[in-house]
């Protein structure tokens, strides 16, 4: 999966202005929402739209590891809670989206105008095949018509390096 970052919520992002993670997620995902209900995700009643991320998350790694087990402890955190399927999968999306979308959130940015980074990649395990959220975005140089890639898919070609080569971490960092 690529993520579109033609999309108006990364093209008009700006510090400042809250930046929307879920929504971007839910269109990023959009293709194995609509394999699962054949619905976009906010036609659904929350429980449909629960049970439907519920089915993605089953299907969902991060560096390799089951989604599911990667964020045990939150989960386990969050039914000891009382809270329900709808709130945790949400809550759920929400940490996953601000994982793969931070780097565009202008808001993030350092001192120096460094976008904020993170050390998970995200894919969907459908019939055995990996499909990594990535982006690929190109930027073309002014005189020479050249593409180059744009500081965010340099990131993310530099995060699919490490996880080929296993640097990424297989457990979540408790804070």
């Amino acid at each position: 999966m690529r993520i579109n970052t033609e999309n108006p919520i990364i093209t008009y992002s700006k510090k400042g202005t809250p930046f929307a993670y879920e929504r971007l997620f839910y269109t990023t995902i959009e293709p194995y929402i609509l394999e699962f209900k054949n619905c976009r995700l906010d036609k659904l009643t929350d429980e449909d739209a629960a049970r439907c991320l519920a089915r993605i998350f089953k299907k969902m790694e991060v560096n390799g590891v089951p989604v599911l087990e990667f964020f045990k402890a939150d989960i386990d955190k969050m039914k000891a809670a009382g809270s329900s399927q709808h709130k945790l999968t949400t809550t759920l999306a929400s940490m996953i989206a601000h994982d793969i979308f931070c780097c565009f959130d202008k808001n993030l940015y350092d001192e120096n105008g460094e976008f904020e980074i993170c050390d998970r990649l995200y894919c969907i395990v459908k019939d055995g095949e990996k499909d990594f959220i990535i982006c690929d975005s190109t930027v073309k140089e002014s005189k020479l018509g050249k593409k180059h890639l744009t500081p965010e898919a340099k990131f993310y070609a530099e995060l699919m390096q490490f996880y080929k080569d296993g640097k990424l971490p297989t457990v979540k960092d408790e804070f």
